[in-house]
C-alpha cells in the first residue's frame, strides 16, 4: 500500500472520531490529502486559527456532521482499507511461484 492511502486512512479515522485537524502527523503536505477527501464528495468544515507561537495562522478542518456525509466518509474509509488489505496479499516479484507462472518446478 502506498503512503498516501495510509495518510488518508489516518485522517478519515480521526475526522470520523470527531477530531479537528490542522494537519496529518508525519505527512509532508497535509493539504493534498484534505483536497483528496473533498474530491470524493466528503464535506469538511474549514476555519482559520491563529498560531500560538507567532502571528501566523493555520487552517483547521473537521467533518461536516450530517448523516449522508458521515456515511460517505465511512464508505471511502472502507474502500481505502480494502485496498490496503488487497495489497498486503500480493505475491512478491522474483519468487518461485511468480517467476515460473504458478509452477514451483522451472522445468514444467
Amino acid at each position: 500500500m502506498n503512503r498516501s492511502a495510509s495518510y488518508l486512512i489516518i485522517a478519515l479515522k480521526e475526522l470520523l472520531d470527531g477530531k479537528t485537524l490542522s494537519g496529518i502527523p508525519n505527512a509532508k503536505n497535509s493539504n493534498q490529502y484534505f483536497a483528496t477527501i473533498k474530491k470524493h464528495g466528503i464535506e469538511l468544515v474549514e476555519g482559520w486559527k491563529p498560531n500560538l507561537i507567532n502571528n501566523g495562522r493555520h487552517k483547521e478542518r473537521s467533518l461536516h456532521q450530517t448523516l449522508e456525509n458521515i456515511e460517505r466518509a465511512k464508505r471511502y474509509l472502507e474502500s481505502l482499507q480494502g485496498m490496503k488489505q488487497k495489497n498486503s496479499f500480493k505475491v512478491k516479484k522474483n519468487t518461485p511461484y511468480n517467476k515460473y507462472q504458478g509452477s514451483l518446478n522451472p522445468m514444467e
